[in-house]
């Protein structure tokens, strides 16, 4: 090759390669933003650890007592390490011009269907949210026409609820079996 096109590529190969990262990446650099733990910690309520058996009745009593509010079951991993799968919700309704980065926020995903992730940033379309554990921001942006609520309260369950009840029902039926044993 011609040593003066060998020098003028040179030249030019941080521009370009800078210049080409820019522009392929900039679809995603907005997607691989790293949520604030600090943000999060000060915005999104730690999970209050309680027995499986507990959920239902620590939950409807919060919501009896505090006139706005109500209750979700998380389903999934992506809130981990914050909210475990099977971490009861308390969320209440406020107005989405409070909300701040590290909130999280219930809304409908691209799913169709509510989702719980933290918010990262606000951007001209709406608010970047994404679940902790996950690598990438949801596609979906959280705005005023699919935001529903934000989470005040969170309890974890010390095991699976199902499999406490289940426990539970069998532990209770070898009782009376047992009264009716002659």
């Amino acid at each position: 090759m011609n040593t003066a096109i060998l020098l003028t590529l040179r030249r030019w190969a941080p521009s370009a390669t800078m210049a080409l990262s820019t522009v392929f990446w900039s679809g995603c650099a907005s997607d691989r933003v790293a949520y604030s733990p600090a943000a999060v910690a000060a915005n999104s309520p730690a999970a209050q650890i309680v027995g499986p058996l507990e959920l239902y009745p620590v939950a409807t009593k919060y919501v009896a007592e505090h006139p706005g509010t109500d209750f979700m079951v998380g389903s999934g991993d992506s809130m981990r390490p914050l909210y475990k799968d099977h971490t009861v919700i308390i969320t209440e309704q406020l107005p989405i011009s409070g909300l701040r980065p590290g909130m999280t926020v219930v809304f409908v995903g691209d799913s169709g269907f509510p989702v719980a992730h933290v918010l990262i940033r606000k951007t001209t379309d709406g608010w970047m949210a994404k679940g902790v554990s996950n690598l990438k921001c949801d596609a979906r942006r959280v705005n005023d026409d699919n935001y529903m609520t934000v989470v005040v309260r969170a309890y974890e369950p010390t095991s699976s609820p199902l499999l406490a009840l289940i426990r539970n029902q069998a532990i209770h039926s070898k009782d009376v079996a047992f009264a009716f044993n002659p």
